[in-house]
């Protein structure tokens, strides 16, 4: 404020605007003037704003009066006493807030001059000779002060604005959920990204994908955003590039990430004269697991509708061949023949088991649970697996707790689960020194998240593994980690129907090159249980 004081000085003279006693009697006088013709000159300030402002204005014509009354106090006052300090507040204020701030830097310089007119006509009508004179260039020098002071303020409060909306864009733009990048259209250089862009390069994952943990933002800024994409994708981000410079945009769908996905959006982004890329990705990993889930589930309806037929087709002829093998036993004397013939008809019950197993993996049913003795039911299931040449060479060590409880499970459904997991073992079991170990025993009190007594069985190989990254994975339908043609990967999720349609658990542990471990919990047979088979037992013989 002191430079525009001294620039008025040097034009006006120090007559006319100063700190001398001469000067601030004119301006004493001057505000003097004002006072006496308040009224007059407010209502004509008014009807010149309306002029101005239009009819449109936001506000009605009782607050534009009250700011021009508010308004021709502080000049006054100012008059008389130029240190006052309230006129600055006042004007800063009004110039934030107030009218001021809401007109258009014309219309606030037409605002003074119309005061300034109206003013300079009520001195030139009340005054005369060279007191009018000094009275109405010391109006003129008031009002043209009074002008800098809110071009100055108007600046300001304009420039604070301006920073508060960079700060709102900024801020909009850093706490998106979406990755965005600002890149130089010539270099390819960053230039600037957002959080989530951020926290996706300081994701941890293989040092030669897009992320790389050791990048900060100061690191990244400065830096091409190629130097960022794994060399295989490097040509696919080069020509979305190009293109977003011939064509003005870009799209990308499912651009792989690491372990995730995203739809790239890129577009040409002009500002002034310049120009910059500006690159966003929404991730689109949860949109891409449910339509392969939906596809897995249509893969599933197939496979059932396939099932459905196939065991029509094979029920018929087993059947037969049940009937001519029990046929064969009723003349049958022979105990080693007799018991051969038995293992057949089990074997055939077994198969036909299975395909109703494979119809119902799509239509579950209902289980039929009862108390089983499980270590009897791995006995049996171990005697079935001696006549498969995959368990050649394998050592089969069962484990069986002697005081193991019964479990409340379906019988034919657990020894299912059973000949999958063994088969599983064997297959991944190395070429010597191959070992399989089923384990029983009961789960002790307290013990996991079920405090009721379970049943624990375990079947433990010494084989390749599964890699970590998999066994998330080992339960989905058609995923498998054998060769193409030795497994369609629905064993282990079958498995896991029938085990939680007996209200049990699985789980795999696994690793690389030390084996697999399957563990199977089963709900234990309680008292009433046990007498419920006891008597139909004794009703059905």
């Amino acid at each position: 404020m002191a430079e525009i004081e001294q620039s008025l000085s040097r034009l006006w003279g120090p007559t006319i605007w100063s700190r001398t006693p001469e000067c601030i009697r004119v301006r004493a006088e001057a505000a003097d003037l004002i006072d006496r013709h308040f009224d007059g000159i407010v209502d004509q300030w008014v009807e010149a704003i309306t002029v101005i402002y239009g009819s449109h204005a936001q506000y009605d014509e009782q607050e534009r009066r009250a700011n021009m009354v508010n308004s021709l106090i502080r000049l006054c006052d100012h008059l008389r006493d130029p240190d006052d300090i309230r006129t600055y507040v006042y004007l800063r204020k009004h110039c934030q807030e107030g009218m001021l701030a809401r007109a258009k830097p014309s219309q606030f310089n037409t605002i003074h001059i119309a005061l300034k007119q109206i003013i300079l006509n009520h001195v030139k009508s009340a005054m005369t000779g060279p007191a009018m004179e000094l009275v109405r260039d010391l109006v003129v020098a008031a009002i043209d002060e009074r002008r800098l002071m809110v071009s100055q303020f108007y600046i300001e409060s304009r420039e604070r604005l301006l920073r508060e909306s960079e700060e709102k864009y900024r801020n909009t733009i850093d706490h998106a959920p979406d990755p965005m990048y600002e890149i130089e259209a010539d270099t390819w250089i960053v230039t600037g990204l957002n959080a989530a862009a951020l926290q996706l390069h300081q994701t941890e994952t293989p040092a030669t994908g897009w992320y790389d943990p050791g990048h900060e933002k100061r690191q990244i800024i400065g830096y091409p955003i190629t130097d960022f994409v794994p060399p295989e994708l490097r040509g696919r981000v080069i020509d979305s590039l190009d293109t977003v410079l011939r064509q003005g945009s870009a799209q990308s769908s499912e651009f792989p990430i690491g372990p995730l996905f995203f739809d790239v959006n890129i577009a040409l982004i002009t500002y002034g004269k310049k120009q910059f890329i500006q690159m966003i990705l929404r991730d689109v990993t949860q949109r891409r697991d449910m339509l392969d889930s939906l596809i897995k589930a249509e893969r599933l309806a197939a496979a059932g509708t396939f099932a459905a037929g196939v065991a029509h087709e094979v029920n018929n002829p087993l059947a037969s061949i049940s009937s001519l093998v029990q046929s064969i036993l009723t003349g049958e004397n022979d105990p080693q023949r007799r018991t051969t013939l038995h293992t057949i008809l089990s074997q055939i019950t077994r198969i036909s088991s299975t395909l109703k197993d494979l119809v119902n993996f799509a239509r579950p049913t209902t289980a039929q649970r009862k108390p089983v003795d499980v270590n009897g039911l791995i006995e049996e299931t171990l005697r079935l697996i001696t006549y498969n040449t995959r368990f050649s060479g394998i050592r089969v060590e069962p484990i069986l707790a002697p005081d193991l409880r019964r479990a409340f499970a379906d019988d034919n459904e657990i020894q299912q689960v059973l000949l999958n997991l063994l088969i599983n073992a064997a297959d991944a079991s190395p070429a010597e020194g191959a070992v399989i170990k089923v384990i029983t025993e009961n789960q002790r009190a307290g013990q996991g998240a079920d405090k009721s007594r379970r049943v624990v069985i375990k079947v433990v190989d010494n084989g390749i593994g599964i890699p970590r990254e998999h066994l998330e994975r080992v339960f989905d339908p058609f995923f498998t980690t054998k060769p193409a043609g030795a497994g369609v990967g629905l064993g282990l999720s079958l498995c896991q129907r029938m085990i939680l349609s007996n209200q049990g658990t699985i789980r795999v542990d696994s690793e690389v090159g030390h084996g697999t471990a399957v563990t199977v919990t089963l709900a234990a047979a309680s008292e009433d249980s046990a007498r419920v088979e006891q008597a139909a037992s004794m009703a059905a013989s």
